[in-house]
């Protein structure tokens, strides 16, 4: 079995930046919305005009592919930023999107 996570650096339009790890590949604001980090992120960035994420996708472990959920991924977080150097976890993609200012308004309500 083999658990895919991602770890996104979102950067604001200011110059802050954060960094978590999430489940799956998210590839818009909604597959990060129900993350702490992101929605503190955006509360604390609410004037910026867009955010971009860049997203690194891993796999752990081998075989069928699924989802790691998040009490997976809070493991993962425990273990730290080494954590992705272990000789289980292999690389599996990356990407990038930008999150622009009317969706980060509408996202207002989670602060």
């Amino acid at each position: 079995m083999a658990l895919l996570f991602s770890k996104v650096t979102l950067t604001a339009d200011n110059g802050n930046t954060a960094r978590l790890l999430c489940g799956g590949i998210p590839t818009s604001n909604f597959d990060l919305e129900d993350w702490l980090i992101y929605q503190k992120f955006i509360c604390d960035n609410i004037d910026c005009r867009a955010i971009k994420a860049k997203v690194d996708s891993f796999l752990y472990g081998e075989g069928e592919v699924f989802t790691a959920n998040e009490y997976e991924v809070a493991a993962y977080t425990g273990r730290g930023e080494r954590f992705l150097t272990h000789p289980d976890v292999h690389p599996h993609g990356s990407s990038e999107f930008t999150i622009y200012t009317p969706i980060i308004r509408n996202e207002v309500k989670l602060c």
